[in-house]
């Protein structure tokens, strides 16, 4: 019989605490800029057609596209878990100075 340990799988938050650890700033502007784009996104597509005359039309709008992204919430941290190493490669590509 083999003695070895069950490594479990890490927790949501553990991941999330380590892409901070290994990127930062770019698992910070990549998750902010699909938050955003989702609540942008949503209000958006809430407001095609219309066009509310006073600013509790356009709040509301608004509001229902926030409350919408924060149901998707789960996918957007998933996405930023994905994303973020592929943006940390392409942007470290970027930067590097030709010989």
């Amino acid at each position: 019989m083999s003695s070895e340990a069950v490594v479990a799988k890490p927790t949501l938050k553990q991941r999330l605490q380590a892409l901070m650890a290994d990127y930062g700033k770019i698992a910070i502007y990549t998750y902010l800029t699909l938050s955003l784009g989702t609540i942008a996104g949503f209000s958006l597509a809430f407001g095609l057609g219309m066009a509310p005359s006073s600013a509790s039309g356009v709040l509301g709008v608004i509001g229902a596209g926030w409350l919408a992204a924060k149901a998707t919430m789960p996918l957007r941290i998933l996405a930023t878990l994905g994303l973020t190493p592929l943006i940390a490669t392409l942007l470290r590509r970027r930067k590097r100075p030709e010989a």
